[in-house]
């Protein structure tokens, strides 16, 4: 070995392994140069090089070393990036090689992905400052290792989808590999901005470098689209200004080389003549009902912004649909049958949050007031459907459900002063049977009086449920009451109190999520579990896992009740409610235990089983909460085995049962009868007498206590589904079995606990029970009654039949691209029978409504003390996808003009194109006129201007 290399190479290890201060290492370093000089590359790849076999974590000191070299000019970027590649998972094993090599040579070592996310981003601060390239032969060898990164990136991803297509294992990629992904694009997006880089990459000397650039561009952008989108649009848009396309006989040494065919196929798209635009009420039902189909997405500012978006500067009409339209989707969920908590939550939404909603429109709706705009929209209201309150009983003496939401709906208005209170009368046709509530509530008040009377918070909980216009108020109370006592030396006992009585009212919940995010009331409480500490002068330890086991269940209900992830609620992946989320409802292998759980696990089961004294403080002492909860799956895989084994005997079995329904530990029965079902489900084991005992003893306890009763309840509902689901499917494989009907029975108040924008069977069977009928065309049927229902509004009042869980399931079963391609046909079929202006409209309502995952419109809480963290990506949504359509439309030009005309005329419309500048400029080289959003966020602004693009 070279001396010089191995001087380094013992210089570097010891100054790891003895954790040499940088202030140190970087005069060593400079005297070593100096008597051994070596090549910049060689030094990257000792720095960087492995020196475990499996190396997981990251060790700090290198990037360190790194920093200092670096700034010492000892090697440049592209050094530190070609020795980065080498030891990167990306970098393709030496030809031949795969079976002689052990994964033990130092060869076939990795680094983490971490230490390649960190040296991507700090070189990518270098080119973006101007800091690099130092010198052209830098640029050069940079962009060519960046050319080899990409293609091995991309050859690697489909190495890996071609063996697990042929095994039929698919495995998502780490985050850290997707993270690793995004850091390479954003380093490239700050080379091509580059002055220097680009100088070179167009002087014409470099054609082969080009040329390779460009082709592993090609190949990188449609890969990174997957999950970082706008960093990929930003690639595109240089590729497309500098003629780096590589196919299609584009010329990658020059402009951008455009055939004739291209050139006539994109002037014959700029002429497509746009249809005029048509606010349809279609198109603000189908808005609407996207934000309440599952967990309630109702910021402010999110509708707000859409409606200005749609309505421009006809505040008028925004004001007077928006209120019409919440009575549709009110009406429309009646006729649909919808559980009463989902019509409790609608109606919340009119009468809570419009009033809110229209307070801050209300000064742009001059020469109009608020209470001609409520006028107008109250005469568009179908009777039948929301009566006079004289008229809600009918000839069979039936109660008309919602008899009591037009006057509801108008003492909230009174309430908002935005009617006088003798206008109500006129409004509603007769006289008021109550009157609106005698003050507004602020949350600012409120929290001062619940502060010198803690009682206080009951009665506006139970306020709540009265649906009076003081939603708003009460639910920034809440939350922010709930805060307070979460900081500092967190009030347990009064966060208990709070929590079931939150617990014994799940419609509240929804009330809670229309007027603030998951994270502003959880993520407070997750980090009071996170942090929770035993009290040293604790007497008993029994009221610990009282208070603990009270904040958990409610933060499983909102988990279970709206599908949250960690992310909703914005706790870090290594917290408590993140690894009970993750594994809570997962035995462990007893030979995986640790000492500490094998420990705890034995006192459990001899406490609860045994016939010793029972639980004690000792025993709670010395397990913690989250100790305990972890365990509940393992704590009831060994009790089954004991009793199928006779090992516990049945008595011993129920008398154990029985703490476990005391209100201390009743919340680990989530994860309980979690593992239990799914264990019930394998057919490999032979153990379901014992899981019957337990299940029976579980749901249809023989005693329960008042207290116990409520949190029992709300178990239930959250793991109903899966029960229901279990006990369905052993009635099937054990048809002679007479004790699961009567589970089946007991749990049939329960179902319908969770808010999901999943459908049911049931109404899955109904859009393609009909001979012929597909998801596809169901969706294409809807479309055109909403068509349709444009032109009959007048006369018909009642609007078309219409769930978002319809969209929502058809994006999951087909994908964004055939869904949008069913939006597509059925808009150019409208088109062709004269209702192309209101399709469109339906279709661009369809494309961008708002959802929990891959949303293609922004959700933010602006009134959120806590903002809510995007969930994470997983695939391309509608809008995204009408995007990779419109770009390849001039394709479609000679062979179905029809079709690209409908593309491009939904990708105009302002919803339909993203709103981020790297968007705005992805036609470059082209005129159109555009909405851009402006940052005036005043009440009377529009939202956005109209103005040229270049």
């Amino acid at each position: 070995m070279d001396p010089a290399l191995q001087e380094w190479s013992t210089f570097l290890a010891r100054c790891l392994e003895h954790r040499v201060r940088a202030e140190q290492f970087e005069p060593a370093a400079s005297q070593l140069y100096s008597r051994a000089p070596i090549s910049g590359r060689k030094l990257a790849d000792i720095l960087l090089r492995p020196r475990l076999p499996s190396t997981n974590c990251l060790d700090p000191l290198v990037v360190v070393y790194l920093e200092r070299l670096l700034a010492a000019r000892r090697f440049d970027a592209s050094d530190v990036l070609i020795a980065a590649f080498k030891w990167s998972r990306d970098h393709p094993p030496k030809p031949g090689n795969d079976d002689i090599l052990s994964k033990d040579d130092p060869s076939r070592w990795q680094n983490p992905p971490e230490l390649e996310e960190i040296i991507l981003h700090r070189l990518q601060k270098a080119f973006s400052n101007g800091e690099r390239p130092q010198t052209r032969n830098e640029a050069r060898k940079t962009l060519a290792i960046v050319s080899q990164w990409m293609s091995a990136m991309v050859t690697a991803h489909n190495n890996d989808s071609v063996i697990q297509a042929m095994t039929g294992v698919h495995q998502p990629q780490p985050q850290s590999i997707m993270v690793v992904r995004e850091a390479l694009g954003i380093l490239i997006v700050h080379l091509t901005e580059n002055l220097k880089v680009i100088d070179m990459l167009n002087s014409g000397t470099l054609k082969e470098l080009r040329k390779s650039f460009a082709q592993s561009l090609s190949q990188f952008i449609p890969f990174l689209s997957q999950t970082s989108l706008h960093v990929a649009n930003r690639l595109e848009l240089f590729q497309k200004e500098h003629g780096l396309l590589d196919d299609h006989g584009n010329d990658l040494n020059g402009g951008p080389g455009e055939n004739g065919l291209d050139v006539a196929a994109t002037i014959q798209l700029e002429a497509v003549m746009d249809l005029p635009p048509i606010n349809t009420r279609a198109g603000l039902y189908i808005f609407l009902n996207s934000l309440l189909v599952a967990r309630p997405l109702t910021d402010d500012i999110t509708i707000i912004n859409y409606l200005h978006s749609r309505y421009k500067l006809d505040t008028q009409n925004l004001a007077t649909d928006l209120i019409t339209t919440s009575f549709d989707v009110l009406s429309n969920a009646m006729y649909r049958s919808e559980s009463l908590q989902t019509m409790f939550c609608l109606k919340s939404f009119l009468v809570n949050k419009i009033p809110t909603l229209l307070s801050q429109l209300q000064g742009s709706i001059y020469p109009m007031t608020s209470e001609l705009c409520i006028t107008q929209a109250l005469s568009h209201v179908d009777p039948n459907t929301f009566p006079a309150f004289s008229q809600a009983f009918d000839i069979t003496g039936n109660n008309n459900v919602l008899s009591d939401v037009r006057q509801d709906f108008l003492n909230a208005c009174a309430l908002h002063e935005l009617i006088p209170i003798n206008s109500i009368e006129r409004l509603l046709g007769e006289t008021p049977v109550q009157s609106p509530p005698e003050v507004r509530y602020t949350k600012d008040s409120l929290v001062k009086q619940c502060e010198n009377n803690f009682e206080k918070m009951a009665m506006l909980l139970d306020e709540l449920e009265n649906v009076d216009g003081n939603g708003g108020g009460i639910v920034g109370a809440v939350t922010e009451i709930i805060q307070n006592f979460c900081r500092g030396n967190p009030d347990t006992m009064s966060l208990k109190t709070i929590c079931n009585s939150l617990l014994r009212k799940p419609q509240v919940l929804d009330i809670i999520l229309q007027f603030t995010s998951p994270a502003s009331v959880l993520q407070p409480l997750c980090h009071v579990l996170d942090e929770w500490k035993y009290d040293q002068d604790q007497g008993e330890y029994q009221p610990v896992y009282d208070e603990f086991g009270a904040i958990l269940l409610l933060v499983l209900a909102f988990v279970h009740r709206y599908e949250l992830t960690y992310h909703d609620i914005g706790v870090r992946h290594d917290s408590f409610i993140a690894q009970l989320l993750s594994r809570g409802h997962i035995s462990l292998p007893t030979d995986e235990l640790t000492d500490d759980q094998g420990r705890h696990l034995g006192k459990w089961l001899c406490a609860l089983f045994g016939a010793e004294e029972g639980i004690n403080d000792e025993l709670m002492t010395s397990c913690r909460p989250q100790e305990f909860y972890l365990l509940v799956p393992t704590l009831f895989e060994q009790t089954v085995f004991a009793r199928s084994a006779d090992i516990f005997a049945r008595d011993a079995v129920n008398g154990g049962l029985e703490y476990l329904l005391e209100t201390f530990l009743l919340p680990s029965l989530v994860g309980a009868l979690t593992w239990m079902t799914s264990y019930a489900l394998e057919q490999t084991h032979h153990d379901l007498d014992a899981l019957m005992l337990i299940f029976q003893k579980l749901i249809q306890p023989a005693s329960i206590s008042g207290e116990a009763q409520a949190m029992h309840k709300t178990i239930l509902s959250i793991v109903s589904r899966r029960l229901e689901k279990c006990f369905r499917t052993l009635h099937r494989r054990e048809p002679n079995r007479k004790d699961i009907e009567p589970l089946l029975e007991a749990i049939k108040d329960n179902l319908n606990y969770e808010r999901s924008a999943y459908s049911p069977i049931s109404e899955l069977e109904q859009w393609t029970s009909t001979p012929g009928n597909t998801l596809r065309t169901a969706l294409r049927s809807t479309m055109q009654s909403l068509v349709n229902w444009y032109s009959t509004a007048s006369m018909n009042l009642t609007p078309p039949s219409y769930t978002h869980r319809q969209l929502f399931t058809t994006l999951k079963l087909l994908g964004a691209h055939k869904t949008l391609l069913a939006i597509i046909d059925e808009t150019k079929a409208q088109t062709d029978v004269g209702n192309g202006a209101v399709a469109l409209d339906v279709a661009t309502a369809l494309i961008c409504a708002p959802s929990t995952e891959n949303s293609a419109l922004p959700v933010d809480w602006m009134a959120s003390p806590i903002p809510a963290p995007a969930p994470p990506r997983t695939r391309l949504n509608l809008r995204e996808m009408l995007k990779v359509e419109f770009d390849g439309a001039a394709g479609l030009v000679m062979q179905d003009p029809l079709t690209a005309e409908t593309i491009v005329r939904l990708h105009r419309r302002p919803a339909g194109r993203r709103r981020h500048r790297a968007a705005a400029r992805r036609a470059a080289g082209s005129r159109r006129w555009r909405w851009r959003r402006c940052r005036c966020r005043g009440p009377s602004h529009a939202g956005y201007r109209y103005g040229c693009r270049q």
